[in-house]
């Protein structure tokens, strides 16, 4: 049996413009020449005011299967998530639900290029260190993050994962902003 290759493309909000189209055009080729197992989004209803109704995973699906050349055999979208500890940890939960891991999936995590740190702590917190697998990571680059915000960011995502309280505190206010946006 061949290992699995699964891709999961985190989002950033659901306001589409040329940044966002290059970040889901850099999946699309990724996808067309790897031709992944699954493919799963995460991103969820982070903009209730100016998007009522529109999740980040479902605005990156629907571009993202319309350029696939040959659809993967599974394709997942990821709703709940507010923060990138969701998206990640969401992943993770769909991940071992279909059974998706072992010692040789092929793991592919796209992200914004500023968030690539976090991503990775968070990727293998959540998934490799279980499955005993290596992630590779792609970005694509749109924000102007400064690397202090980087850092300070990633220690965040660090403290809230071992503290769960701190991470329910970080959604519920990613939740607030969201009904405000």
């Amino acid at each position: 049996m061949t290992a699995k290759h699964v891709v999961i493309v985190n989002g950033y909000g659901c306001n589409w413009n040329d940044e966002l189209r290059g970040y889901l055009d850099c999946v699309v080729r990724f996808c067309n020449e790897q031709l992944p197992y699954c493919l799963i989004f995460c991103g969820g209803f982070s903009q209730r005011k100016s998007f009522p109704g529109t999740s980040e995973a479902l605005l990156m699906y629907q571009y993202v299967i319309l350029h696939l050349t040959v659809k993967p055999l599974m394709i997942l979208c990821e709703q709940d998530s507010l923060t990138a500890i969701d998206n990640i940890s969401g992943a993770a939960r769909i991940l071992k639900k279909f059974n998706l891991l072992s010692h040789d999936t092929k793991l592919t995590v796209f992200c914004e290029a500023t968030c690539a740190l976090k991503t990775d702590l968070l990727v293998r917190h959540f998934i490799c260190r279980r499955a005993n697998i290596r992630a590779n990571i792609k970005t694509a680059s749109w924000e102007l993050m400064s690397p202090e915000k980087q850092i300070i960011s990633t220690l965040y995502d660090w403290a809230a994962i071992k503290i769960p309280l701190l991470a329910r505190y970080w959604r519920w206010k990613r939740r607030r902003r969201a009904e405000r946006i």
